[in-house]
């Protein structure tokens, strides 16, 4: 029979499935892959352990993964799944009877709803969906198996036979539940989710977006696709690549950078603020009039590109800081929505505050202020800018040796007391927070002020409409150096590799498909997700009516089904209890027909009630038809 091979080849699908599905959310360490596959070819050339064996084998796992954490973590990263996915293949490579692949194909449900965790996009949702319909064809197989198996005078279909049946299955299950999933996508946000007392939030999507930097806090870095926010511009044209503009970070203790004393100033008006003054308004220059709506939590800060001039926040109040940072103070959970005018110099590298504000006293101090900074990171200071006196020269020679003689890593293994001395003298690789926090130092050591930022940093993606949606591998870090005349001028030391990527057709298709999706969801689903919903007004729908159109099809659906139930079988039924009926005989509910009356009347109804024989109800009619002139001559 070939039964059992097909559900072996399914689970075999749902497995790979389920790797696939690892690999696209959080991705897969090599070791992890290496194990597993030599696992699943071992189960392709037909070996199998004993159970014994298969425990030892999981003790073993179990007791490498501390070991090997603890003494091999620089060779390649594991996490909780590398685990999970290791004991699936050891499942795997012991299965024997239909209800060990059953446990295998239920063990794969389990890591494919954990892979979900903490960030996931709707292409993940979109596998997970496939998965799960396959996961449904794939118990229809254990359920035969297991049947099979049990019973000696197995009657249930097998080899090829199952093809069919497993096919239209599986188109039956996807049309179904797609049409579910579009009929409750379509029809619930019109009922408004957020006032249904579930007292239910979404869980908010991280990013790589931080009010903070800590050097040597963050390893490896994972390139993570999760939308952060999307923007459509308005009116102006937006430069190729652009600079989004989130927190400015002014003190250093050596290994983070943050800002002490924030120096937050509330608005005192909603709606359109001024956040210019007239002097900068009056200049002349490119403006850029764009609106963001956040798709994460990012401590609600607003991101800004060139110099903001007006800002329109229509929920809550905005707050500023000595460093330019805008954010939102609001009761609600809601994530900000807002719209920006930001005046673009044409310069490169360009200015981000308005020119003329001097730069003194203690702020000038903030902004240069060093903890012990290491001998040789002076002496490098030196001998990149020699005896140069102007910030811009400086600020460029810096930048050009740090973007030059450096590389860009995502998997930056830098440790110790001094992060910034290991980076620049023995990794010489790092990602942008260590070229940003290196340049700001150096800039400080020649007496120029400097500070860190955080924010976005990316080419504009292929539009969806009229969005451009910004995700959270492209979250950058850079400098900001106080240049006399100009005011704070941005600095980028990381290479240009580190910045942008690009990536495969099929998966800028998949990139792009998600953005598509993300837009439409987030456009129908606005109340529920922390957006406001742009545009979109309840219908004006009567439900008597609406109610109408439902019930009479389902009426009419009902009656069909009725009169296919009362096909020939229950019209000889009928016709029998009139003849009884003519005969003045009742019979009562717990009596058999043969009780109530045994002659050839009861022996046609029962083969036209109970037989297949063709011709049998028919030859009935006949005889009830002849019983009943019988009677109406008889009186």
């Amino acid at each position: 029979m070939l039964l059992p091979r097909i559900q072996e080849g399914a689970v075999g699908l749902l497995i790979a499935g389920t790797f696939l599905l690892v690999l696209v959310t959080d991705g897969l360490g090599w070791p992890t892959l290496l194990f597993c596959v030599a696992l699943g070819g071992l189960r392709l050339a037909g070996v199998r352990v004993s159970t014994n064996v298969g425990c030892a084998l999981l003790l073993g796992v179990a007791g490498v993964a501390p070991l090997y954490w603890f003494f091999f973590r620089g060779i390649g990263t594991m996490g909780l799944k590398d685990f999970l996915l290791s004991v699936l293949m050891v499942f795997l490579l012991s299965a024997r009877t239909g209800r060990d692949f059953g446990a295998v194909s239920s063990y794969c449900v389990w890591i494919m709803l954990a892979s979900l965790f903490p960030s996931s996009g709707p292409q993940q949702w979109f596998l997970l969906g496939a998965l799960f319909i396959w996961f449904l064809v794939v118990l229809s197989l254990n359920e035969l198996r297991r049947n099979r198996e049990q019973s000696i005078d197995w009657k249930g279909p097998d080899g090829w036979g199952l093809v069919r049946p497993l096919v239209g299955f599986t188109l039956l299950m996807t049309v179904g539940i797609g049409l579910f999933g579009g009929v409750l996508y379509v029809l619930m946000p019109r009922t408004a989710i957020a006032a249904i007392p579930l007292n239910f939030r979404p869980p908010r999507r991280l990013v790589g977006f931080s009010g903070t930097v800590r050097l040597g806090e963050i390893g490896r870095l994972q390139e993570d696709r999760t939308p952060a926010f999307r923007v459509r511009f308005l009116d102006g044209k937006p430069p190729a690549v652009v600079r989004w503009r989130g927190v400015a970070l002014g003190d250093f203790n050596g290994i983070q950078w943050a800002n002490i004393v924030e120096g937050w100033q509330e608005s005192a008006q909603q709606g359109k603020v001024i956040t210019a003054s007239d002097e900068q308004r009056r200049r002349e220059g490119q403006r850029l009039f764009y609106e963001i709506q956040t798709l994460a939590a990012m401590e609600r800060v607003l991101f800004t590109v060139g110099v903001p001039e007006y800002v329109y926040l229509p929920q809550g109040r905005l707050r500023r800081n000595g460093e330019g940072a805008l954010r939102q103070i609001a009761l609600g959970e809601d994530l900000p929505s807002y719209s920006i005018s930001g005046w673009l110099d044409g310069e490169r590298p360009p200015r981000v505050s308005e020119p003329g504000v001097v730069l003194e006293g203690l702020v000038r101090r903030r902004y240069l202020r060093l903890p012990a900074i290491a001998g040789p990171v002076r002496e490098l200071a030196e001998e990149v800018t020699g005896s140069s006196r102007d910030g811009a020269e400086i600020a460029g020679r810096i930048e050009t040796h740090l973007r030059t003689k450096y590389g860009y890593s995502l998997e930056a293994n830098i440790g110790g007391k001094d992060p910034l001395v290991d980076f620049l003298f023995e990794a010489k690789e790092g990602h942008c927070e260590y070229f940003a926090s290196a340049m700001a130092v150096m800039l400080r050591l020649k007496g120029v002020p400097s500070r860190v930022v955080t924010g976005f940093y990316a080419a504009l993606p292929e539009p969806v409409g009229p969005w451009y949606v910004i995700r959270s591998a492209n979250a950058h870090s850079w400098v900001e150096a106080w240049i006399e005349g100009r005011g704070w001028v941005s600095y980028d030391p990381t290479p240009p590799g580190g910045v942008q990527k690009q990536m495969p057709a099929v998966l800028a298709w998949l990139v792009r498909l998600q953005d598509r999706m993300v837009i439409l969801s987030e456009e129908w689903m606005g109340s529920g997700s922390g957006l406001k919903r742009p545009n979109l007004t309840v219908p004006d729908v009567d439900w008597r009516w609406a109610g109408v159109a439902v019930l009479l099809p389902l009426g009419w659906l009902l009656w069909r089904r009725r009169r296919r139930g009362e096909g020939e079988r229950h019209e000889a039924s009928v016709l029998f209890g009139r003849y009884l009926e003519m005969k003045a005989r009742r019979r009562a509910a717990s009596e058999t027909a043969r009780e109530v009356e045994d002659g050839e009347m009861t022996r046609l109804y029962e083969r036209a009630r109970f037989s297949r024989e063709e011709g049998a109800m028919e030859a009935f009619r006949r005889a009830f038809a002849e019983c009943r002139r019988a009677a109406r001559k008889g009186r």
